[in-house]
């Protein structure tokens, strides 16, 4: 999530406007697969559609993910500094246009995910599909 701050006019002109690609999972699976690592290469992430994950499942993970990143720094912590996995922040922008970048990397593994989701979410079992 990255936190928007107020940019100077002189700034926004210079920024162009940039369409995210869509990929449709639903398609032939070389054809997908050749689409993401073009979306990757050239965008560094993408939106997908067809995925089979039920709308109120997603509605219900970034929920967690705001009400996560809306707690004090210090509760944020608790989950563990990035090595790779956990809570990270940085702060961006040398030319004026500053911010603050806040991530949390999460692990797969089953073990971890019952560790997690008690630290990253007021409700687990919201947090867990």
């Amino acid at each position: 999530m990255v936190v928007a701050t107020q940019m100077s006019p002189i700034r926004v002109e210079k920024i162009r406007e940039i369409k995210i690609p869509t990929i449709d999972l639903s398609g032939k699976e070389s054809q997908v697969s050749k689409l993401i690592v073009e979306a990757c290469e050239e965008y560094g992430f993408f939106n997908v559609i067809n995925h089979g994950v039920p709308h109120h499942i997603i509605q219900t993970m970034e929920d967690e993910s705001f009400d996560f990143f809306r707690k004090p720094l210090s509760e944020k912590q608790r989950v563990g500094l990035t090595k790779p996995f956990g809570y990270g922040n940085k702060n961006i922008g040398l030319s004026g246009d500053t911010g603050e970048l806040e991530y949390l990397l999460l692990q797969t593994n089953q073990n971890a995910i019952d560790h997690t989701s008690k630290l990253v979410s007021n409700s687990p079992s919201k947090f867990r599909y």
